[in-house]
C-alpha cells in the first residue's frame, strides 16, 4: 500500500486524518487529502436526483463554506506533516469527486458518514462504488490504529471474497485474524472454516467460527464479537444485498457504516 486518499466532513472530526497519516507512516505512503464536497454542490446533487436537500436551514454562506474547507485542510496539514503529502483541491468538488479520484490509489480513508453535521451517506457509497478500491470508514474520535487483531465477516459471497484481496496488505501485518460466519446470514458457498484454512496457506495466524446471533440482528453480532474479541478492525465485503433493500429494510452492511464503534474496511 503506497498511496492514501483521504477526505474529512469538517475539522470537528478528523480522525480520518489521524488514522489515514498513522497508516502513511506504517506503510511508508503517500498521503492525499482531498477537498469535501460543499454544501451547496451537495444540495444542487440532491435536488438533481429529485430529493430533498440534506441541509436544514438553506445553503450555508460562502464565507463560512471558505472557512470549513480552509479549517479541513489545516486538520490534514497539521497530521500529515513529516510525511509525502498533498492537499487536493478538486474541480469537481461534487459527491462524486472522490470516487473518480479514488481510482489512482490503494486506499481510500473517510469517516464514518450519517446525518449532519456528519459526511452524508452518499460521499461514502461514491467512494465505494465508483472508485473500484477499499475504503476505510472511521468512527468519530477514533485515535488508535488498526490491522493488529482483526475480524473479517464472511457470508460466503463474491463480495466478501474479493474483500479478502482488497484487504490483503492489511491482513499480511495482522497477529491474528478471525473468519466470522453468522447464522442466517450467509449464502451458499464455503464456510468461514474453508477461508480461515485459505487464508493460514499465507502463513497468517487465522480461525474460523460459526456463531447464532440470539436474539440481535446478524450486523450488531459482528459488532459484539469484534469488541468482545478485542479487535481494532473489521474487514467487510459489502451490499450482498441490494443497496435499495438494505436502505429499506436494514442490512448488515449498512449497520456496520453507521454504528460500528471501530474502523471497518469495505470494498465492493
Amino acid at each position: 500500500m503506497k498511496s492514501i486518499l483521504t477526505m474529512a466532513w469538517s475539522a470537528d472530526d478528523p480522525a480520518a486524518f489521524e488514522l489515514a497519516a498513522k497508516l502513511a507512516r506504517a506503510f511508508g505512503a503517500q498521503i492525499v487529502g482531498l477537498e469535501p464536497p460543499s454544501y451547496g454542490v451537495m444540495s444542487m446533487a440532491w435536488a438533481d436526483a429529485g430529493m430533498g436537500a440534506p441541509i436544514g436551514g438553506g445553503l450555508a454562506e460562502d464565507a463560512e463554506e471558505r472557512q470549513r474547507v480552509a479549517s479541513v485542510r489545516q486538520a490534514f496539514e497539521q497530521r500529515a506533516a513529516g510525511l509525502q503529502s498533498e492537499w487536493r483541491a478538486a474541480e469537481d468538488s461534487g459527491p462524486t469527486a472522490i470516487g473518480v479520484i479514488g481510482r489512482a490509489f490503494d486506499l481510500i480513508v473517510m469517516p464514518q458518514p450519517g446525518a449532519l453535521p456528519k459526511m452524508p451517506e452518499s460521499v461514502f457509497e461514491t467512494a465505494l462504488f465508483d472508485s473500484g478500491r477499499p475504503v476505510l470508514v472511521v468512527p468519530p474520535g477514533f485515535n488508535g490504529m488498526v490491522g493488529k487483531k482483526i475480524l473479517f465477516p464472511w457470508n460466503a459471497s463474491t463480495e466478501s471474497a474479493r474483500a479478502i484481496s482488497l484487504a490483503m496488505p492489511v491482513l499480511s501485518r495482522a497477529e491474528s485474524i478471525e473468519v466470522l460466519s453468522v447464522e442466517g446470514a450467509l449464502v451458499p458457498g464455503p464456510s468461514s472454516a474453508d477461508i480461515a484454512q485459505s487464508l493460514r496457506r499465507h502463513g497468517l495466524n487465522v480461525t474460523g467460527e460459526h456463531i447464532k446471533p440470539g436474539g440481535k440482528t446478524a450486523g450488531q453480532a459482528i459488532i459484539d464479537r469484534a469488541v468482545l474479541q478485542g479487535c481494532d478492525l473489521i474487514v467487510k465485503g459489502a451490499y450482498t444485498q441490494s443497496r435499495l433493500r438494505q436502505m429499506i429494510f436494514g442490512g448488515v452492511t449498512r449497520q456496520l457504516i453507521l454504528a460500528s464503534p471501530m474502523p471497518v474496511l469495505f470494498s465492493f
